[in-house]
């Protein structure tokens, strides 16, 4: 847990300059898209909705997303400047290979930790979808889980917490 703490709080750090960079090239590199063929995607007006998620006993907000039309836990974290993936989540999605630069140098409590860039063709919490979301593939070991950053919640309409309990609005 505190190794996710600590990856988190560089990731902060580290995607502040990274995530600019992406949103102004507005292209989808061609490794972030996933090895699957694209499933049909409903229209644009169809991406709306409202998700509540309760906290656990630790006080975190869990879920599991679906990327690219892949199942994949996730851990809401606003302190996240982009959504966060470990290495093998990474490769299970198809966007890493073995010969791939991890580039992107993350500061981290524990040291710098390199990183991938991709775009994430979808990325949908129940109802809300969130289409084209930058995103960081960590390096092997780095991160245990997978973090739902501010690259996609800055996207919602909508994001409150009250009373252990997480309502979030496309």
């Amino acid at each position: 847990m505190i190794k996710m703490l600590v990856v988190t709080a560089g990731l902060v750090a580290g995607a502040a300059f990274v995530a600019p960079q992406l949103l102004e090239r507005g292209q989808t590199p061609p490794a972030a898209l996933s090895a699957r063929p694209a499933a049909p995607t409903a229209p644009a007006a169809s991406d709306g909705g409202v998700l509540t998620l309760r906290a656990g006993p630790d006080g975190h907000y869990r879920t599991e997303a679906l990327i690219s039309g892949r199942r994949v836990p996730v851990l809401v974290d606003t302190g996240a400047s982009v959504v966060a993936l470990s290495y093998e989540q990474g490769q299970a999605l198809g966007l890493v290979a073995g010969g791939d630069r991890f580039d992107v140098t993350v500061s981290t409590a524990n040291g710098q930790v390199g990183a991938k860039r991709v775009v994430l063709r979808d990325v949908r919490l129940g109802s809300i979808i969130v289409r084209d979301v930058a995103a960081l593939v960590l390096t092997r070991g780095a991160m245990d889980g997978n973090l739902l950053g501010m690259s996609f919640l800055s996207r919602l309409r909508r994001m409150e917490a009250n009373a252990g309990r997480l309502t979030l609005e496309r």
